[in-house]
């Protein structure tokens, strides 16, 4: 089973129009309410391509009420915990550039994070348990690394998918796999985003510093992979018009996940890994199963000729 974990999950405010103008007052074309967070979003990808998950976090007050009915509406198998705080909202801005506005967060209680624990500390060999995204206030930045440590002797294959402090001490608990984007590794480690051998830099001294392999997202560029034994892979995106990159990434790692579950050896992983994040890309929203064949398949005959 995999389990992906939203410590800090939100509803997203999603507004289109013209660009802002600051100071001003500025009319949207167009608004909706979704839910955001990335393990919650791996949750919606894993879902539509039939891989059973369970979407783990927190959720609170009204907007969390809103949230699960969001996710119920998709079907998607839920299990967050219940706390006292309101979950946030987020804004999203597509109006000329895309812009986020992301709020902290409510604080969580040692007493809350006890009984995600306690529910962590069910999982069994085999599983597969994702953390995405940020902390809310209340949460050490050594949580993640503490839980990792833990899971490993549980026979548990564990991915992590943040960035900044969280990341760098995430990667002291030796997690399975992690998935940084280009940005986020650059910050990581110092680098310049424009070299010409920029990825296989960064997925090898990301390595170095603890995570057994790691799937590096590239946009455009499509991702790289460093395995645990060495082998790299770079795999190319296809072609197409980007209407929005919230939630591509979340969307390559589940559907490099997927494949996993499936059964599929990591080269075909990746390829699942980047049609989904491509599809999530193209259609400006987190993409439907058939979105995301389409693109797998039309590669394969790319390939073919």
């Amino acid at each position: 089973m995999i389990y992906t974990v939203t410590l800090n999950p939100s509803l997203d405010y999603v507004l289109e129009g013209h660009p802002v103008l600051l100071g001003q007052v500025n009319r949207a074309e167009a608004a909706r309410l979704v839910f955001g967070g990335k393990g919650i979003n791996q949750s919606v990808i894993l879902t539509r391509l039939g891989v059973p998950n369970r979407a783990l976090g927190f959720a609170g007050g009204y907007a969390g009420q809103q949230l699960r009915r969001l996710l119920q509406e998709q079907g998607i198998k839920e299990e967050l915990t219940e706390i006292q705080g309101e979950t946030r909202i987020n804004v999203k801005l597509r109006a000329g550039e895309e812009t986020e506005i992301n709020a902290p967060g409510p604080s969580v209680s040692p007493q809350e994070l006890r009984r995600l624990c306690q529910r962590l500390e069910t999982l069994e060999e085999g599983d597969i348990l994702s953390f995405g995204g940020s902390l809310p206030p209340g949460i050490k930045p050594d949580f993640v690394r503490d839980i990792l440590d833990r899971l490993r002797h549980q026979g548990v294959f564990t991915v992590v998918d943040a960035d900044g402090e969280l990341l760098r001490r995430s990667l002291k608990g030796r997690p399975d796999l992690v998935k940084p984007n280009r940005a986020e590794a650059a910050r990581l480690l110092g680098l310049a985003e424009s070299g010409p051998d920029f990825a296989q830099e960064a997925v090898r001294r990301i390595q170095a510093m603890g995570a057994h392999s790691v799937l590096l997202s590239l946009g455009a560029d499509g991702a790289a992979l460093l395995t645990k034994s060495g082998a790299f892979c770079h795999l190319a995106a296809p072609k197409g018009v980007c209407k929005g990159a919230t939630g591509a990434g979340d969307s390559l790692t589940a559907g490099f996940l997927a494949g996993l579950a499936l059964g599929q050896s990591w080269p075909d992983a990746l390829k699942l890994a980047v049609a989904a994040g491509s599809a999530t890309a193209f259609e400006g929203r987190l993409a439907k199963k058939e979105e995301i064949l389409a693109i797998e398949a039309q590669k394969k005959q790319d390939k073919g000729r």
